[in-house]
């Protein structure tokens, strides 16, 4: 899939924008409104959020599956992969360590 839209994770839901147009092209709600961690692999959108795994359509925003990751706990995830075209979302912390570091931490205005 060579489809340049844009995808975002925020506040327990998984967006679809167009890139030219930023325009909304689906959303799916999942089961939080917390952090919503994603990563792209092929025809799959792969989105964490509130100590749950989620398989999308990258199409549709279609649910295909869920894994309750039992046991696991509610923190932070990174979905990584070793294929070296993809991208790696950092979590939370992190970019909150680097805005932070760069001055522009939570609590800056």
């Amino acid at each position: 899939m060579n489809d340049p839209d844009i995808y975002i994770g925020v506040k327990g839901s998984v967006v679809c924008l167009d890139h030219t147009t930023g325009k909304e092209q689906w959303k799916t709600h999942l089961k939080s409104s917390q952090l919503t961690t994603l990563k792209v692999s092929g025809d799959l959108i792969i989105a964490h959020t509130k100590g749950e795994l989620y398989g999308l359509d990258r199409k549709t925003g279609r649910q295909l599956w869920n894994n309750p990751l039992t046991g696991l706990g509610y923190g932070y995830c990174i979905i990584a992969s070793d294929d070296p075209s993809t991208d790696v979302v950092l979590s939370a912390q992190q970019a909150n360590d680097a805005a932070a570091a760069s001055g522009g931490g939570a609590g800056a205005s």
